[in-house]
């Protein structure tokens, strides 16, 4: 019987153990990051938020309540909080992004 268990707690553990690693955000202010607004926020919403924190949307990611964003400005990340950022991640981490498709 606990055998049948083995797949889900692997994946669990697994996912526990990745968890910091994708919330930690980005390390350099100047690289791109996945705002997650709150579930419902419209993309044009999202989008507004990450303009009134002073960056600059790239791409929509994976739901309309991510966005992809970059700025020079070093305290983006604080006002992207400020303007109702859920979490801010690495957007490879989070899916939501193809590295090919980056803009330099």
């Amino acid at each position: 019987m606990i055998r049948s268990y083995l797949p889900a707690v692997l994946l669990l553990v697994a996912g526990a153990a990745a968890l910091p690693v994708a919330a930690s955000g980005p390390g350099d202010p100047a690289e791109p990051v996945a705002a997650v607004f709150a579930p419902g926020t419209t993309l044009a919403e999202a989008m507004a938020r990450v303009a009134a924190a002073g960056g600059t949307p790239l791409r929509a990611g994976p739901f309309a309540n991510i966005v992809v964003a970059r700025s020079a400005h070093p305290d983006f990340a604080a006002s992207l909080y400020r303007h109702g950022a859920w979490l801010l991640l690495d957007p490879l981490l989070a899916g939501c992004a193809d590295p090919r498709r980056l803009p330099s």
